[in-house]
């Protein structure tokens, strides 16, 4: 004899028409459930104690950096609130690079951009270790701008001097 085996339709089929079990209906002797009312939210319930000690003297955790560095966000679960370190000020030194760029835009023949160029560049050199890139830079322009406006002088002079002397026959 073989026994049946599943999926071969050799198996009874349940029955699917059974009623399911009835459950007896609320009667006029049951009172109905109370209406669900949800509790008030309170803030009070769910906020950190009061310091025992009192008020705090000095910077609470983020304070310390969001006042040194301008930030306006307070930070969450009371730390502190530190995104990196405020960029170095690099003023004399781009300053002392435009002052070395207009000499050489026209601006060289009143010598003032020359002798601004070299101070700034050696102000930021001692001040601003950052941006020794642009001082050295506004240095160097400075230092030639010198050198030209000198020899510039100096050509102008000589030329003045022959077309001076040359004019008398």
């Amino acid at each position: 004899m073989t026994k049946p085996r599943h999926g071969s339709g050799d198996e009874p089929t349940p029955d699917t028409h059974d009623q399911p079990p009835s459950y007896s209906t609320q009667g006029p002797d049951i009172p109905a459930p109370p209406l669900y009312d949800p509790p008030l939210y309170n803030p009070a319930q769910y906020s950190q104690p009061a310091s025992p000690y009192g008020q705090q003297y000095g910077y609470q955790y983020g304070q310390q950096y969001s006042s040194q560095y301008g930030q306006q966000y307070p930070s969450p679960y009371g730390q502190p609130s530190y995104y990196g370190a405020a960029p170095q000020p690099k003023g004399l030194s781009i300053a002392s690079l435009c002052c070395g760029i207009a000499i050489y835009l026209g601006f060289g023949f009143f010598i003032l951009p020359q002798l601004a160029a070299v101070i700034l560049g050696h102000l930021a050199l001692r001040r601003e270790p950052s941006g020794r890139g642009f001082a050295i830079a506004g240095l160097v322009m400075g230092y030639l701008g010198l050198v030209l406006t000198v020899l510039a002088i100096v050509g102008i002079t000589i030329l003045a001097s022959v077309a001076g002397t040359s004019g008398t026959i």
